[in-house]
């Protein structure tokens, strides 16, 4: 037997979800992968394209070199749109098998979950995105996370970047996993939850790390073809 996966019909409603999923084959889910690679990758050009991640390109457009500018411009958006891939392939897949190894749930389950889990790590990035159109300009941490409260009486840029990768969208990340992997496997009990807290956390100092990389920077490098060298 099949059934349609209708993602705004399943997000709240778990329970109806796993209960199909445990009987019958789901139609349509691959066109809603693909939708997600594709909002993903269109919400990452449109924040490179405002500005968000290019200070970098600032001097070179102040030093009047149009046409290194114009090829770093293209390389930035291609970089972003690059990373909008592997951050959505990674929270949907990799995360996914990480999940299936350490609950020994389904991992096709998993895909399924990490499908609505990283839509919501999306829309909440679309929402910060919102709010720095709005004000008419962006800052270094999400309004939405930990990262203005560390601002206040941190300084070192690690911890602030951890802290900022801990936000809304993590709590309900971890509660929307929770609920779903106790509905595939009841019996897991607290030891499920502080396996999800723990990898979150994980996640968040990977990122606050590469965070302090200059990826941008690298990519130009690697694929610029030595543009910028007199």
């Amino acid at each position: 037997m099949f059934f349609e996966f209708k993602f705004w019909h399943f997000l709240l409603n778990q329970r109806e979800l796993t209960d199909r999923m445990a009987g019958s084959a789901m139609k349509g889910f691959r066109w809603r992968i693909a939708g997600l690679f594709i909002s993903a990758a269109v919400l990452y050009a449109l924040m490179n394209m405002w500005g968000i991640g290019t200070r970098d390109l600032t001097p070179i457009a102040v030093s009047g070199a149009e046409g290194t500018f114009a090829l770093r411009r293209i390389l930035s958006l291609a970089s972003a749109i690059l990373w909008s891939v592997i951050y959505t392939a990674f929270h949907v897949y990799a995360v996914a098998f990480i999940l299936h190894k350490l609950t020994s749930a389904g991992y096709r389950k998993l895909v399924v979950l990490q499908l609505f889990v990283t839509a919501i790590l999306l829309l909440e990035k679309a929402i910060v995105f919102a709010v720095f159109l709005v004000s008419g300009a962006a800052a270094p941490v999400s309004p939405l996370s930990f990262g203005p409260l560390a601002l206040t009486f941190m300084t070192y840029p690690p911890l602030i970047y951890l802290f900022n990768q801990l936000s809304i969208g993590t709590a309900l990340v971890v509660a929307y996993q929770f609920r779903f992997i106790r509905l595939l496997l009841p019996e897991a009990g607290r030891g499920l939850l502080w396996i999800l807290l723990g990898l979150q956390v994980l996640m968040a100092l990977a990122v606050s790390l590469y965070g302090m990389v200059p990826a941008e920077q690298l990519f130009t490098e690697l694929f610029g073809g030595g543009a910028a060298v007199e």
